[in-house]
């Protein structure tokens, strides 16, 4: 339930937004007189391709091998070029793809030859593993020819089916939602062939349009090689290490064209999908036991052609995967990211706050956070239910959630009923820019609501240069002023040059309630560069350097109270595909309060500076064996510390798959000495694209915890799945010393009833 704001400080509200407007106007000017205007000279661009899809009357068996005589009458597109290693060459192998359709389903086929066919790399099967590691392709679909957002659909020669919402041109990659497809591919003695079924009902579209945008992008591993039929430059994705990665596709604004569509039936009205779950519980140390018997109903009504209502009752995530363990030495919150389906479908529309420049890095603020809703302290609140209705209205962007959480026990304290509500709207502007506004609600049965809205508006002249700027207050009972958060950024992507400069402001009584804050209080300025010229010399395809300032002070009185330099002059990006990375970083700390880092380990109030190095190496994600290693070392406070995070991942098959990680912290401070030790391992076995079976086993030596994960998967039908669970944690001093804290074993079965 939405409730109105107070009108009692009304007039103080209007003069602070006036003054919070006038300060982030003026920061956006002043940032764009920073960044030189570059306009879009590529006249490639302009000259988008088209293909015509062909009508046919009857189904296509979906089996690979691209006999029928519909692929031999329809269009067959080609013509594609190298993004890498070789911007605007022709692809090195021969590409092709056609494209069909009945009034009910979409078939798409894709003809990948190779001269070496036994080079082809296809290692992953499992439902939406990360397919950039394969010979792959990618198809995306802008079905309302916005130029913005998008359907796409990915495959390689196992067949494996990765999918993805596309939001902003990916602001927003919602890998998370699962449509309803299938896909057979095949290996030929001349490469690999891939046929591809998507029912017109998996997505939303305008039946008026007789076009879309289509994209198709295809990697070739071995050789380092993405080509595109509608030509993408360099600068159309942020530098990776790689370079390589099914990202480009998502710049929807320079897709191609697909024509010829006529007489598509409109997208079902009405998905309706049960669970059933059943559980088994083991708690001790008098080892009682529970079991439960519960259900629950999803469902999806297609309001209009771009409408689309969920609903969801008595929700279960007991099939959603555990959280990774993580390490905290700092004094501010850590991120985890949301896994949980009811809320990712369509979530790049509820984005508000300010651009996260560093993918890996934690957000600074989100406006809306839905870990917030079903989570208290890690532990799960019952969802009873939910509503969320998500869509376009012309050129406006609609996003509406309401969700109500029971009361709840955990531990020595009670959980009240709460009911969360967000709503989100965006107006598009021009082709590639737009404005927006967001409003949320937490409201607990024990006390008022927590309220929250704000504006934000992007702005994308050209190609190459994007400005940003935001403004968003919260309300809280007996809480008044100083409540606001606001920011103004632009970021330049070239070529070779990528740089940005972002200010974020967050004072000190603004509390995002349904939202996530990283840290409070702050007044952030940050510019950043990353330098990448082409060398292709002596094994190395790039160089790669990279700088930033993160100057973090206090919005109440101006003080400094966090200060980084990083400056990173040795890069290489290989041709192997390996990267390595060799950095310094000038840290500044101010401690207002003391800082209890570790049990027992308190660091005094004070100003401390410390320099430290960081080393990167990444070698190639496609070999049998790869490695992420990160490692960090030097002054820390008034001591010294060594930070490492050691990644192995081996890939045996398309059927075995392993994945070890080591994190190792070692402190030494006057205050005193620790060492944290985190071990995760994870084996991963898919015996079909639609069948696998997964376990993650995890270890804290310093808080002696430890804990299991095993879940079976099986798709046995489109849109339908069988999950079964096994959890057990322990403490556990040490790996021979264990003592079980409960064990739990679920089964749960959804079925998908469509009209």
């Amino acid at each position: 339930m939405f409730t109105a704001p107070s009108a009692v400080h009304t007039r103080a509200r209007t003069a602070r937004f006036a003054r919070t407007s006038s300060r982030l106007a003026a920061g956006l000017v002043a940032l764009t007189l920073c960044v030189p205007v570059v306009a879009q000279d590529d006249s490639d661009l302009a000259e988008r391709p088209s293909i015509t899809a062909l009508a046919i009357d009857e189904p296509i068996a979906v089996d690979g091998l691209l006999d029928e005589p519909a692929w031999r009458q329809a269009q067959v597109g080609n013509g594609f070029r190298q993004r890498e290693p070789r911007e605007g060459a022709p692809a090195s192998e021969r590409t092709e793809f056609s494209i069909a359709y009945t009034p009910s389903t979409l078939y798409v086929a894709l003809r990948a030859f190779d001269r070496e066919p036994e080079r082809v790399i296809a290692k992953e099967m499992e439902r939406d593993a990360e397919l950039a590691s394969d010979d792959s392709f990618v198809v995306v679909f802008d079905t309302f020819l916005d130029g913005r957002n998008a359907f796409a659909f990915a495959t390689n020669p196992n067949g494996a089916r990765h999918d993805a919402l596309i939001t902003d041109e990916g602001r927003d990659v919602n890998t998370e939602w699962d449509g309803v497809w299938t896909v057979r591919a095949r290996r030929t003695t001349d490469g690999w062939t891939a046929e591809i079924a998507i029912p017109f009902a998996t997505l939303r579209f305008d039946p008026a349009l007789d076009r879309w945008g289509l994209h198709v992008q295809r990697l070739i591993r071995r050789k380092s090689e993405e080509v595109n039929w509608a030509y993408l430059p360099r600068s159309t994705l942020p530098i990776t290490t790689s370079g390589v990665s099914h990202y480009a596709a998502y710049r929807v604004s320079l897709a191609g064209r697909l024509t010829g569509l006529a007489g598509l039936r409109r997208s079902r009205s009405l998905d309706i999908k049960p669970y059933m779950i059943g559980s088994a519980s083991e708690t001790p140390p008098i080892r009682t036991s529970a079991n439960d018997l519960d259900g629950g109903l999803d469902v999806k009504w297609g309001l209009s052609k771009s409408m689309a209502l969920d609903l969801t009752w008595n929700t279960d995530f007991a099939e959603v995967e555990v959280d990774d363990l993580q390490v905290n030495l700092t004094r501010f919150s850590l991120f985890f990211p949301e896994k949980r389906d009811f809320f990712l479908e369509n979530a790049g529309i509820f984005e508000f706050g300010p651009p996260q420049r560093v993918p890996w890095l934690p957000a600074l603020m989100k406006a809306f956070f839905s870990r917030r809703i079903g989570l208290d302290g890690g532990e799960t609140v019952p969802m009873d239910l939910g509503a969320r209705l998500t869509g376009r209205l012309g050129e406006w962007n609609v996003g509406v959630l309401g969700v109500g959480t029971g009361a709840t026990e955990m531990g020595d304290r009670g959980v009240p009923e709460t009911a969360f509500s967000v709503a989100r709207v965006k107006r598009n502007l021009g082709q590639r820019s737009s404005v927006g506004a967001i409003f949320t609600q937490r409201d607990p049965a024990a006390r008022g609501a927590d309220n929250l809205y704000g504006f934000d508006i992007e702005l994308k002249p050209t190609q190459l240069l994007q400005l940003n700027g935001y403004w968003s207050r919260s309300e809280r009972p007996g809480i008044e002023g100083d409540d606001a958060s606001f920011g103004a950024g632009v970021g330049y992507q070239g070529s070779t040059l990528t740089t940005s400069l972002d200010f974020i402001e967050s004072q000190q009584n603004f509390d995002p309630g349904v939202g996530f804050l990283l840290r409070e209080n702050f007044r952030l300025f940050n510019p950043r560069f990353i330098w990448q010229p082409r060398i292709e010399r002596a094994g190395i395809r790039s160089w790669y350097a990279e700088g930033a300032h993160r100057r973090f002070e206090r919005s109440s009185d101006g003080r400094m109270e966090s200060e980084e330099t990083i400056v990173y002059p040795i890069g290489m990006v290989f041709r192997t595909n390996d990267f390595l990375e060799l950095g310094a970083a000038r840290t500044k700390e101010r401690l207002f309060a003391p800082f209890e880092i570790y049990p027992g380990v308190v660091i005094p109030p004070g100003l401390f500076e410390f320099d430290s190095w960081e080393l990167l190496m990444l070698t190639d994600a496609s070999r049998s064996l790869s490695l992420r290693s990160f490692t960090y070392w030097g002054e820390f406070y008034e001591g010294d510390w060594l930070s490492m995070r050691q990644q192995f991942s081996l890939r045996l098959s398309r059927l075995v798959r392993a994945s070890t990680t080591w994190s190792h912290h070692d402190v030494d401070l006057p205050q005193g000495a620790f060492e944290i030790n985190l071990l995760s391992q994870g084996v991963d076995l898919s015996f079909t694209p639609d069948l696998r079976l997964n376990m993650i086993a995890q270890y804290n030596d310093a808080a002696g915890d430890l804990g299991v994960n095993i879940r079976f998967h099986w798709i046995y039908r489109p849109g339908a799945d069988i999950f079964l669970v096994y959890n057990e944690n322990w403490t556990a001093p040490s790996l021979r010393e264990r003592h079980t804290q409960g064990r739990q074993l679920i089964l749960k079965a959804t079925y998908l009833f469509q009209r």
